[in-house]
């Protein structure tokens, strides 16, 4: 870590630990200070008690053995207030460190880093050793005590040789060399066998999970997945330990340097014919405290050390949440394509006029190298239920998430009405956006919290939640639930009430009714639970509300034919490029995919 991003990040950590509460920092560190003079107070006493007994002063010896007494408790009792202090502290710090991590996880508007191996592991990471920045702030706390016990106790030894600090001095040099050396071993290990660590988590948690408990125990894959993921644990738990025992290694190495320097210290203070008796208590006494407190100097060291660097990869998920853009700026944003209407205005507008439009999109998945969408065009006009059509693969979900703003497209541009997207924030894109896809989201809330969700400054609302269940059909699922909308649902809640797949699909249909005023809203499938006059039912309302507003756009993405002939334009995708659009008349009339899949479907059920 260079000195000017060390310097950063130790910034950030006393930033953070002076806004989680500036009174009790304040206090600490007057603590601290007093108990590193109250300590080297100890050493000082002793050697007037030592000397006063051994030239028969014993009133003397009493007054100093008394005030050695006083320094000394001084010294515990600061001790404990520092330790009450520090938990304090470093338990809001806590709070607030890993609220911060959740709200810059969540708060990044694409979701690249929740489905890149690579971001997963640094994500992993942070979230382990999170625990080590608001510790890294208490260390080094510490290490300014222990820095100004260390420079109290120099000079006292200094007063008595001018070796005894070097001497001692040269002992301490290579143990807190070699605790970063320690610490490096450590956290090397930790990133090597970050992924190994994360696949060990998810099969445990698919032996243990209640949603693969059907599907293991069928396949008797549970014995299969428990040794896979016992052969990971064991494959972190020997490089971690092999890491473990390098670093001890490291350190016993470097801690032996004390006791020689030590064990010197007295040598060449007891060998010099003007030393007292005091003189020898003194170093004794000071010495075991610079050694203790140089030990724990190096300790600390190693925390902070830790500390900056949890502090580092914190500073890296700020940058990444603040600059969410592609490093190149789209092609098409260079040599824009003319907006429909002619003009573009500088704003979304409260109701599509024109439509969405898609000029010469092509977007790769990141880390991957097969081209998942290839200059595809397509109008979508406002007001109109739209179908996507393909078979797996084909890019249909790719294509809604690229409407949604979870990425970004590679090449060419996303327009609403003739406004760029990529000139909006992802934010205020989504903010007009709703949709349920097929992998929906299981919020275990109360019922009235699961469906308000999908508006959040309505959140509370219940009139609005009981329109938007209206709106989706799901009435008489609440009037199912043991206690209406307040029902707790999921296996969160002692008590809670477990829905059924349709029936959680259903509340996320109702939640994504909550927005008045959508431009884009997506159905990527979201009744796949249900049975076919079910998921048409849904779909055909949808589509009435949609000739009833205008001024949005109404996607479907289904494989079922029955519900895809009701829509205004299909649009069928083959290998990422549109190959058919029109109606359902339009497509069965003539040869091609559309007529083939339909056929292949009609033959199926007939």
């Amino acid at each position: 870590m260079t000195g000017r991003r060390a310097t950063t990040t130790l910034g950030t950590l006393l930033r953070l630990a002076w806004r989680t509460d500036r009174k009790a920092g304040l206090v600490l560190a007057v603590f601290l200070l007093s108990g590193a003079v109250s300590h080297g107070l100890v050493g000082v006493f002793l050697r007037e008690v030592a000397d006063a007994a051994t030239s028969g002063r014993p009133p003397q010896a009493v007054v100093w053995a008394v005030a050695a007494g006083f320094a000394l408790a001084a010294g515990v009792a600061l001790g404990r207030a520092e330790l009450a202090l520090m938990q304090e502290l470093a338990e809001r710090m806590g709070l607030a460190v890993q609220e911060e991590i959740l709200t810059l996880t969540s708060g990044v508007p694409t979701i690249e880093h929740l489905e890149r191996p690579v971001y997963l592991d640094r994500l992993r990471t942070l979230r382990e050793e999170s625990w080590q920045l608001y510790f890294a702030v208490w260390a080094l706390a510490l290490v300014v005590e222990h820095a100004a016990q260390i420079g109290l106790g120099v000079a006292l030894m200094a007063a008595v040789h001018p070796l005894l600090p070097l001497l001692l001095g040269g002992a301490v040099l290579p143990s807190l060399l070699v605790r970063r050396r320690a610490a490096r071993h450590l956290d090397a290990a930790a990133e090597r066998t970050a992924e190994s660590a994360r696949l060990e988590q998810h099969l445990s948690e698919m032996v243990t999970g209640a949603e693969s408990a059907k599907e293991v125990r069928l396949s008797g894959a549970g014995p299969a997945l428990g040794g896979m993921a016992v052969r990971r644990w064991e494959e972190v738990s020997d490089v971690q330990g092999r890491a473990g025992v390098r670093a001890g290694l490291v350190t016993f190495a470097g801690s032996a340097t004390f006791l020689a320097g030590y064990v010197g210290a007295l040598g060449l203070t007891a060998g010099q014919g003007s030393a007292t008796a005091g003189d020898v208590v003194l170093v004794a006494t000071v010495g075991v405290q610079f050694v203790t407190q140089a030990s724990r100097l190096a300790f600390h060291l190693g925390s902070v050390t830790a500390g900056l660097r949890a502090a580092a990869r914190l500073a890296w998920l700020r940058a990444y949440a603040q600059e969410p853009a592609p490093a190149e700026e789209p092609a098409s944003a260079r040599q824009p394509a003319p907006p429909e209407d002619g003009h573009s205005p500088s704003r979304l507008p409260g109701r599509l006029a024109g439509g969405i439009s898609l000029h010469g999109v092509s977007f790769t998945y990141p880390g991957t190298t097969r081209q998942v969408l290839h200059d595809l065009d397509l109008r979508m006009p406002a007001g109109a239920t739209v179908a996507l059509v393909g078979a797996h693969g084909s890019g249909k979900t790719t294509l809604a998430k690229l409407l949604c703003a979870l990425y970004h497209p590679d090449r060419g541009e996303i327009r609403a009405d003739g406004i760029p997207l990529h000139r909006l924030t992802p934010q205020a894109w989504r903010r007009r956006v709703s949709a349920v896809f097929q992998d929906l989201a299981r919020f275990e809330l109360t019922a009235a919290e699961t469906v308000g969700v999908g508006d959040l400054p309505r959140l509370g609302d219940r009139r609005a939640v009981e329109s938007a269940l209206t709106g989706a059909g799901a009435t008489s699922l609440i009037a199912r639930l043991p206690d209406g909308l307040s029902t707790e649902l999921g296996d969160t809640f002692e008590r809670g009430h477990r829905p059924s797949g349709g029936q959680w699909q259903q509340l996320a249909l109702a939640r994504a009714s909550m927005r008045r005023d959508p431009l884009l809203l997506v159905l990527d499938e979201p009744t796949a639970s249900l049975d076919a006059p079910a998921e048409s039912a849904v779909f055909a309302r949808y589509a009435e509300a949609a000739r009833r507003h205008p001024g949005a756009v109404t996607l479907l993405i289904t494989h079922r034919f029955p519900t895809v002939r009701t829509a205004d334009l299909i649009v069928v995708l083959d290998a990422g490029r549109v190959v058919q659009q029109g109606t359902h008349a339009d497509l069965i009339a003539r040869p091609g995919p559309y007529a083939e899949l339909y056929a292949i479907q009609r033959e199926a059920f007939t």
